[in-house]
């Protein structure tokens, strides 16, 4: 090996100061917040969070799912790992078991969910071929499901390596021994493995104990402490203190773990000697595995078969005709298009980039002599930091800044994430190689570098291409990383399937996740393809031709990322430059509402000049309240109460420059663009297959024969949920309203629906029986002939408008653009809005009698995020 050089100090101390300011900076900005208070440090925040029973009980429910999977998930490793190494089962079978196992981590977490929830549903695939439903999927059991799926690839990968360092000529030595089947397993297989099977443990509880995305799906009332994060900090209340609070405690088990695998450390043992002997034929052992093996990947991959089904069919259960229309309208959808661009323009970017300091990382640990221990140490934080913690740090550092919702931060972001497994790769490949090249090229006269390009490189070029697969395929999948990064211009597919999930659009949900399985799946085969056959052309044939066949490698490999680099940074840039020019509309709009102002705005005229980012109320309030002016947005469409309240704390929004006519007063900065009216509704046919009389009132639907048979939107993400409230707290007053609503909840079970949608979905698929959300989605439902029916509650029906406000931003142009934008929302979308939203609210509008909620009422306090946040928190207490 050389002696230190200028050059390997100059990469050591760039790849310290990336990782400086992207990792161990955020970090610690990130712990100064959690203990910030106002006058100084303070552990209050630890103190109220810790104290919080909603808090106690989701770090209790993490723990035991994830513990529980951890162990379930470290047998079903250990089984097909085994299956693999220690038996002589079909040999198609054990490639198709390698194979199988992998797909999973080709799909975002998120769809694991809404596949379960497709496959074992009340109308799910699995559930109509087994004739009924096998178990509840919602909160427990579909956690530990989906959970088991995540963690097996990764677990099964680790176990079946440290397999390939186990000698099998030991177990057929204990059996000539006379050893019993226990006792060799134990000597020859499970001692070897215990360290391993340790690591297997702690990695998948860390995974489990901090993923988002199948929480995020189908974790319906079972709370965890990742969704617990999400909505402290993208609530309407967010709470950045507490956020950092719970971030810190998330990297509790990552700590432990760190402890727990150093101790088994000690158990791990390193082969250099394994024979390639092979155990004797046992056909009932080899039978027994084979039919096991091919039972766990059937089981596991049935799963994922309906996100293969459902987007080819007109109406996945009921109308099973084949379609190409959904995938034909995402391919036409230039928003969808756009995402998919992002996506693959972040996964190559932080392949290309993530690979090169991942490499040079290595080659300094592994072939200088210079003393790398800080790179280790970094790789061990990089593989314990938990996604979500990581994207919140970063948010702490860049909020207000000009790197927030750039393409730069999220490329980071997962470049420090994904930095370990690539690092490892490349380490011990350059390792094993002679370590004397370079002191031979110094000898020949070369320098570093130039035996690095002539020598090392060729010889390493199949760990290269692993390392760019791994880093894109997981760049593609993860969402609990960039969660809190993603903004309009940024938003990726996996993001934007969060976004879907607050309208119930399974189908697109599908197809997007079927975009991002081929993409990954045409990744891996042609890295596959290159490292086994274009690879192999780097072995020169002759000594004579060794220096040509390398260099000419070297150099067409080179080009290859100096040319998807550039093209990749052009795309970033000219994608930035165009999106900054448009107008970005935030919304927390319906479908309906959203397409009524797509339509009016494309006819006048401003297609292309604008951009939509569809979010929750409570994601959208909580943006508001907490980035003012700063928001990514130029013009907003949201619940006026939360308009007002962000007017008052952060004076950010300009007054409207046109008059219009509404027949309620208003302040000078929004005008209201619909109204939403709050109704029970109920499917006529699931009420007669329970035997259930039509309800009348919310309080008929505590009874205990709805048991798990309603569905209603929860206050903490929607306020449609609101609407439910007031009515309640109306006719019953504080004390007797929180008794209704434990007993409401309590009949509701896993039905608790994040948006004001989901309720009519559940009730329309024959999920449940009844429901509350929006009246003129029951209205329409049963006018297209759905067994639909609608109730205004004897409480009352109340109602919330959404308004539209332009954001006073110094870019006057834009603003300008917004404003007019707003006027055409106003002038030309109404005539849409109110066809879906039948409640007048400006001079010389009417609606039908059918659209005239019996109960009308208005609450009787102001409605302000202060009153809703009071209501929140009665609705959390009685969830309790």
């Amino acid at each position: 090996m050389y002696s230190v050089k200028k050059e390997m100090r100059l990469i050591y101390w760039l790849v310290v100061l990336l990782f400086s300011l992207f990792m161990l900076v955020p970090l610690i900005l990130l712990f100064i917040r959690s203990v910030q208070g106002d006058e100084g440090l303070s552990l209050l925040h630890f103190k109220t969070v810790i104290t919080d029973k909603a808090f106690g009980e989701a770090v209790w429910n993490s723990v035991k799912v994830s513990g529980l999977t951890a162990v379930l998930t470290t047998v079903i490793a250990f089984v097909l790992a085994y299956s693999i190494q220690c038996t002589r089962m079909f040999q198609p079978l054990k490639k198709a078991v390698r194979i199988g196992i992998l797909v999973p981590m080709l799909l975002p977490t998120i769809t694991y969910g809404f596949a379960i929830i497709y496959s074992f549903g009340k109308q799910g695939l699995l559930t109509n071929i087994f004739g009924g439903k096998l178990f509840n999927i919602y909160g427990f059991n579909g956690l530990l499901l989906g959970y088991v799926i995540y963690t097996i690839p990764p677990a099964f990968l680790l176990i079946h390596n440290s397999f390939m360092q186990v000698d099998k000529k030991y177990m057929i030595v204990s059996k000539l021994m006379g050893d019993g089947v226990f006792r060799s397993f134990n000597t020859t297989v499970l001692r070897p493995l215990i360290g391993t099977l340790g690591g297997a443990f702690v990695l998948s509880f860390i995974l489990s104990f901090t993923d988002f995305g199948i929480p995020a799906s189908i974790g319906g009332t079972y709370n965890v402490v990742a969704t617990q994060l999400y909505q402290v900090m993208l609530g309407s209340i967010p709470n950045f203190n507490h956020g950092a609070v719970i971030a810190v405690m998330m990297l509790l088990p990552s700590v432990i773990g760190i402890f727990l695998l150093s101790y088994l450390e000690k158990s791990n043992f390193h082969n250099d000697n394994v024979s390639d002997m092979e155990l004797l034929e046992n056909k009932k052992r080899d039978s027994a595995f084979g039919i096991l093996s091919a039972l766990i990947i059937t089981a596991m991959l049935s799963v994922f078969a309906v996100i293969f089904i459902a987007p080819f069919v007109n109406s996945y259960p009921y109308d099973m005709s084949f379609t190409w229309g959904h995938f034909q309208s995402v391919l036409e959808s230039s928003e969808l298009i756009f995402v998919y661009k992002n996506s693959i323009l972040i996964a190559a970017s932080t392949a290309v980039f993530g690979t090169v300091v991942a490499y040079f990382a290595a080659l300094l640990a592994a072939r200088t002599s210079m003393k790398t221990k800080v790179l280790d140490v970094i790789s061990i934080i990089c593989n314990t930091v938990p996604g979500m913690v990581l994207g919140l740090s970063y948010l702490l550092l860049i909020n207000g800044s000009t790197l927030k919702g750039t393409f730069l931060i999220i490329i980071l972001c997962n470049i420090v994430h994904y930095f370990t497994t690539p690092y490892l790769m490349a380490k011990n490949t350059l390792a094993k190689m002679n370590p004397n090249w370079e002191t031979a090229g110094g000898l020949f006269g070369d320098s570093w570098f130039k035996t690095i390009w002539r020598v090392i490189l060729p010889n390493s070029i199949t760990t290269i291409i692993e390392m760019f697969s791994y880093y894109f395929i997981n760049s593609m999948v993860t969402i609990s990383g960039i969660i809190f990064l993603v903004s309009t211009q940024t938003v990726v597919l996996a993001s934007k399937i969060k976004e879907l999930q607050h309208f119930a659009k399974f189908n697109e949900i599908f197809v997007l996740s079927i975009l991002i399985f081929v993409t990954n799946l045409a990744v891996k085969l042609i890295c596959d393809y290159v490292q086994k056959h274009k690879a192999a052309g780097f072995v020169p044939k002759s000594k004579k031709s060794e220096g040509i066949n390398m260099q000419k490698a070297m150099k067409q490999v080179a080009l290859l990322l100096i040319t998807v680099s550039l093209f990749f940074v052009t795309v970033a840039c000219s994608n930035s430059s165009a999106a900054s020019e448009k107008v970005v509309i935030a919304t927390n709009g319906d479908e309906e509402a959203i397409t009524a102002m797509e339509n009016a705005l494309n006819a006048a005229g401003y297609e292309g000049k604008y951009q939509l980012q569809s979010l929750g109320t409570s994601e959208l309030g909580g943006k508001l309240i907490a980035e003012g002016k700063d928001i990514e947005a130029d013009l907003v469409t949201m619940s006026s109460y939360f308009l007002e309240s962000a007017q008052q704390q952060n004076d950010m929004f300009t007054d409207l420059t046109f008059e219009t006519k509404a027949v309620d007063e208003h302040p000078a900065f929004y005008s209201p663009i619909l109204a939403i009216t709050g109704a029970i509704f109920v499917n006529t046919e699931v009420l007669k297959e329970n035997g259930l009389e039509a309800p009348t009132s919310i309080m008929d639907l505590t009874e205990p024969e709805y048991k798990d048979l309603v569905s209603i939107p929860n206050i903490a993400d929607s306020s449609t949920g609101w609407l439910l409230v007031q009515a309640i707290l109306t006719e019953y007053g504080e004390e007797e309203g929180k008794e209704v609503l434990e007993k409401l909840i309590a009949n509701v079970g896993p039905h608790l629906e994040s948006s004001g949608s989901g309720p009519i979905k559940k009730v329309q698929a024959g999920e449940v029986a009844a429901g509350f959300g929006l009246r003129h989605q029951a209205v329409k439902a049963q006018e297209e002939g759905a067994p639909i029916s609608y109730v205004d509650p004897t409480e009352g029906n109340f109602s919330l408008t959404e308004s539209v406000a332009v954001v006073n931003k110094d870019d006057k142009e834009k603003t300008k653009l917004a404003m007019e934008m707003a006027e055409t929302i106003i002038n030309d979308a109404r005539q849409e809005l109110i066809t879906n939203y039948p409640v007048a609210i400006y001079e010389g509008e009417t609606v039908d009698d059918i659209n005239k909620p019996a109960h009308a009422k208005q609450y009787a306090e102001q409605l302000t995020v202060e009153l809703l946040e009071k209501h929140q928190q009665l609705f959390t207490e009685a969830k309790q």
